[in-house]
């Protein structure tokens, strides 16, 4: 792949990784927590887009902890 361009994962490399169900990963895309590039009817993320997802979880938990 040419330098710059990202590599794009895909639905069920998403789930994969994060240990969910692509049932789960495409209702995050729906209630748009989750923001995917549509090609044709395939969703794909950019692994930034993942991460961000992972940081907001993260913060979001940390924040129900201290408020305990």
């Amino acid at each position: 792949m040419p330098d710059g361009v990202p590599q794009l994962l895909t639905l069920m490399e998403v789930a994969t990784a994060m240990r969910v169900s692509p049932h789960t990963i495409r209702s995050w895309v729906r209630k748009g927590r989750l923001r995917p590039l549509r090609l044709s009817r395939r969703l794909l993320f950019h692994p930034d887009e993942v991460t961000r997802l992972l940081v907001s979880a993260s913060v979001t938990s940390a924040e129900e902890v201290s408020t305990r």
